[in-house]
């Protein structure tokens, strides 16, 4: 697989979020942006004695593997399976500031060893041609220089990667929780700026503080691909306009058209023994800001605890979709 300019616009990894079902409903409502899996551990991939991971690339588009590794001899290993998976991009997290990847010595720890970092990526291409990409921190702890993040980018760059993912934030591993490291330390979007202004040849993609498309366009004047967190979560529909302002091309589905295909795909998990709850989470905020929302999140309350049947929300939503184009 050749190495490809990144897209313009993606969803970030998210634990707890990003998982296959609500991937495949952004897949239904944009064809093009780029999705993220939350970060898997390298051992759970080698260790998948239920091929539960197998699972992970049953989207269509662009998808990327987020790993979690510190070990290049664990890297080949979960290579050589991940590989045959539909994967677009192999990202490796080195910005995650949670305690699992302190004790584990990857996430944003490895900032300290860029050296570690390229040979992870080495050890992955021995398996697979498949893009890697890093997605990183500006910074971490102490280390809250340009000099420092710019140290980190050079190793990368020095064995040929093509993309980097910036949190224009620093990580603090000890004294904060993960919540509070995506809005406690400040934003630096000038230090993102001045690495993208000494590696012009490479992608640099921003991430954190971004709120809506019209922000994530603006970005696109400095760097060449703009990520959104948890504002894609909290509202879905918004990337309804992603495919339009970001790759020209038109799309006019309905949220309820929406639904009905997500039912469909959801009844294939059921039937495979996935439960309505989880399978039902990604719709909640679908009706983000409208009025009806509450009824909306009522009756998804009763699908995932099993009183009625997830086809029983077509109607809802359809009754939803009318009393929005009334209001316009």
């Amino acid at each position: 697989m050749q190495e490809q300019k990144h897209n313009l616009l993606s969803i970030a990894p998210m634990m707890d979020r990003t998982d296959l079902h609500f991937r495949n409903l952004m897949r239904l409502i944009s064809k093009n942006i780029f999705l993220y899996t939350e970060m898997i551990n390298v051992n759970t991939i080698i260790h998948d004695q239920n091929k539960r991971f197998h699972i992970e690339g049953d989207c269509k588009g662009p998808v990327a593997l987020q790993i979690g590794c510190s070990d290049p001899i664990l890297a080949k290993k979960a290579a050589n399976i991940f590989s045959k998976e539909n994967f677009q991009e192999i990202n490796i997290n080195c910005g995650c500031p949670s305690n699992k990847v302190i004790d584990g010595n990857f996430g944003a720890c490895l900032m300290k060893e860029p050296i570690k970092v390229s040979k992870m990526i080495e050890a992955i291409r021995e398996e697979t041609d498949i893009p890697i990409t890093v997605k990183t921190r500006i910074g971490l702890d102490n280390f809250d220089t340009n000099e420092f993040l710019e140290e980190f980018i050079s190793e990368l760059y020095s064995i040929n990667t093509k993309t980097v993912i910036i949190h224009a934030r620093i990580a603090i591993l000890k004294g904060i929780s993960p919540h509070e490291n995506r809005t406690i330390p400040p934003l630096n979007y000038e230090r993102v700026k001045l690495i993208k202004n000494s590696f012009k040849d490479m992608n640099i993609i921003i991430n954190g503080g971004i709120n809506n498309l019209t922000e994530a366009k603006w970005h696109l004047n400095t760097f060449d691909g703009s990520m959104i967190g948890r504002a894609a979560w909290d509202n879905p529909w918004m990337f309804k306009d992603a495919d339009n302002l970001f790759y020209n091309m038109k799309n006019n589905i309905t949220r309820s058209e929406i639904i009905h295909k997500y039912v469909k795909y959801a009844d294939k998990y059921i039937d495979i023994g996935h439960s309505q709850r989880r399978l039902v989470r990604p719709l909640f905020n679908l009706f983000y800001g409208i009025q009806g929302s509450k009824i909306w999140k009522q009756q998804l309350n009763e699908v995932a605890n099993n009183q009625i049947s997830i086809n029983s929300i077509y109607d809802l939503a359809s009754q939803l979709e009318e009393t929005i184009e009334v209001a316009a």
